[in-house]
């Protein structure tokens, strides 16, 4: 009976690992499908401002109009600051989606390995059951109950583990992005009160430091998302998004208007960060909660069994 056990607990663990699976894949299917729509309607944002800056360029009759109250150069430069940020949003948009199909490629690979998990589950359940049955008995049935509640008081204790790890990840990628936008935000202050050159190259360092890290954490917060939907939290976390951080205007255009412009994007995405950050930490906090109750449950299972065992 020992040997079977193992097994039945070994296969047990399989089928739960492929039900969550096949959870996870049809989430993944949908966030794929609206990440790719999204990078596809950035694209054709992009060919729009790539079209407007050609027409400009062109010196023809259509570029002529449309710089009738202002100068060539600077609805020129304008549209150039325009299309550079297009194609920032469209290439942060075309690698989100690109992570999220790798994520389903690998979700969906090793739910293949494990396709025949179900059906053996099923076939050592209906064999244990076989044998208690023959055994018979209130204690053998009890037992048996006793083993399948426990065996479903882990699965939920793995789930949880897995959402704090996915948790802990997001929340210390948020650290850093904060870290970098105060650091942005302190040296967008000195800059804007003439800090010159330096600072201005500092500020938009950090900014960038802060977008190329986002794209780590905007991950870890989709891969939070799904391990708490298995868990059961049905929080949903904020968007933190810094589509909005291209390199502005004061490498072009040095003046008080576009520095404090910049100063409050800043200040926007550092508040969006910091936010994002707070949730997560609740969430740990009600996850390292769950987590306890659930090792109590362990405990009271295994108080019961002995008892159970004690008093045959």
């Amino acid at each position: 009976m020992d040997e079977l056990n193992r097994r039945l607990a070994e296969a047990a663990d399989r089928h739960a690992r492929l039900e969550k699976l096949k959870r996870q894949i049809d989430r993944l299917r949908s966030e794929h499908r609206e990440a790719t729509d999204r990078a596809a309607e950035r694209k054709a944002a992009l060919a729009k401002e790539q079209r407007d800056v050609e027409r400009l360029e062109s010196g023809s009759l259509g570029a002529m109009l449309a710089t009738l109250f202002t100068s060539k150069a600077e609805r020129l430069d304008r549209e150039r600051q325009e299309a550079a940020q297009a194609l920032v949003r469209y290439e942060e948009a075309r690698h989100h989606a690109e992570e999220i199909r790798r994520d389903l490629e690998a979700a969906e690979a090793e739910a293949a390995r494990l396709a025949g998990a179900e059906a053996e589950y099923r076939a050592l359940l209906a064999e244990k059951e076989q044998r208690l049955r023959a055994a018979q008995g209130w204690a053998a049935e009890r037992l048996l109950a006793l083993e399948q509640e426990e065996a479903d008081v882990r699965r939920r204790a793995r789930e949880v583990v897995e959402a704090l790890e996915a948790g802990q990840a997001a929340a210390a990628g948020l650290d850093r992005v904060v870290d970098l936008l105060q650091s942005a935000d302190r040296w967008g202050t000195w800059d804007m009160f003439g800090g010159g050159l330096i600072s201005t190259m500092v500020k938009h360092s950090r900014i960038d430091d802060a977008r190329a890290e986002l794209a780590q954490v905007r991950h870890a917060l989709d891969v939070f998302r799904r391990e708490l939907a298995d868990v059961g939290g049905g929080v949903d976390l904020p968007v933190v998004d810094l589509d909005g951080f291209t390199r502005f205007a004061d490498y072009f255009w040095d003046s008080f208007f576009v520095d404090w412009m910049i100063q409050g994007r800043i200040a926007e995405a550092l508040r969006s960060a910091q936010n994002a950050r707070s949730q997560v930490l609740h969430l740990l906090d009600w996850l390292a909660a769950q987590d306890g109750a659930i090792r109590f449950e362990l405990d009271d299972i295994q108080r019961r069994r002995e008892q159970l065992i004690v008093n045959e």
